[in-house]
């Protein structure tokens, strides 16, 4: 049974639609990434998993049970941390320790506070007594971290940690929800322009564009402005190089291009293309390790695009070396339009 099922869902503000899911399922345990540009509906889809707003159409199932916002079902069992962190005006103690006021013992407490503290990298001596006005950017999102995984959840929702804390926060707040996941079983939703680090980590991908789901798994997203050719569109990815695809819609101004990671070739400069293909000349930035599939990513910089492939199997990517130079090779008939 899915931990979460979503059956014919959509959210409006101000009679306007900005989420519609006909149907998406998340499984237990599993780590989920949200992508999607500014706007997609990334916030609203992660606030009604939530449970703290209503979807305007539909129902949310949580194990198998409808649920509506802050039910006693849900509560304690699924956390949310916006993208702002709204720390209570008060010690970094008592904002982590906010959720346990139901625990029975202040020794038990005490030490769920610490444990929690301690898995983003504060020092209880250190941080518990500080007010929250006197932490910086990066201390009050751990801080905001720490206050949900004191509750231990059953999933645990984050929309954009990362973002404006620096380096050394980000890599906390990561290592926080990984170890989470790992010591309780938690169920991780995650919603991040950090497309690289949630590539890495996820087992599910879902791709949203004005509020629609483009689909799941790698896969490179192609946006405006894009020209007409001969019933096919370009956009420019450098002065000299253009992403080619086929059977363009009639309203290219809202539209966006995907293509499967399965669906583009790495090549050498030298390699010939062969006919009714595209060539984009660029550098192999990275050779990563897909964890739910096992499967060799490698990663190509043309212009400022990021282009995600599959490498056939483990030996070619002995051949590939980052630093270097590499042709990317598609049939432009694979380009899916949303």
């Amino acid at each position: 049974m899915p931990l979460y099922e979503l059956d014919s869902l959509s959210h409006n503000y101000g009679g306007e639609p900005v989420l519609t899911v006909d149907r998406w399922t998340v499984a237990a345990g599993t780590i989920t990434g949200v992508m999607g540009p500014n706007g997609s509906g990334k916030s609203t889809l992660l606030a009604l998993l939530g449970f703290i707003m209503p979807p305007s159409r539909g129902k949310i199932r949580f194990n198998g049970r409808v649920e509506g916002p802050f039910g006693q079902a849900v509560r304690g069992k699924v956390a949310l941390m916006p993208q702002d962190s709204f720390l209570l005006k008060r010690s970094v103690h008592h904002n982590v320790a906010y959720g346990l006021r139901s625990l029975d013992g202040n020794g038990k407490l005490q030490r769920r506070v610490a444990a929690a503290m301690t898995m983003v990298g504060l020092d209880v001596a250190d941080y518990g007594r500080r007010p929250w006005y006197a932490l910086s950017g990066g201390e009050a999102r751990r801080v905001a971290l720490a206050a949900r995984l004191a509750l231990r959840p059953e999933v645990l929702i984050m929309d954009e940690p990362t973002t404006s804390v620096d380096a050394a926060s980000a890599r906390m707040i990561k290592d926080a929800a990984l170890h989470a996941r790992r010591k309780w079983g938690t169920t991780l939703i995650i919603s991040s322009h950090d497309t690289e680090w949630l590539e890495d980590i996820c087992t599910h991908t879902l791709h949203l564009f004005h509020g629609r789901p483009m689909g799941s798994g790698r896969r490179t997203l192609i946006f405006g402005p894009w020209k007409r050719a001969a019933g096919n569109a370009v956009r420019a990815l450098t002065e000299d190089q253009y992403f080619l695809a086929a059977a363009a819609p009639e309203n290219l101004r809202t539209a966006a291009a995907a293509i499967d990671a399965r669906h583009l070739n790495l090549h050498l400069p030298d390699v010939a293309v062969p006919p009714g293909r595209h060539a984009l000349s660029g550098l192999l930035l990275r050779l990563s390790l897909e964890q739910s599939t096992g499967r060799t990513c490698a990663s190509v910089l043309v212009g400022s695009t990021i282009l995600t492939i599959y490498l056939p199997d483990a030996n070619s990517a002995l051949t590939c070396r980052p630093g270097q130079p590499v042709q990317v090779v598609y049939d432009p008939g694979d380009v899916v339009w949303y």
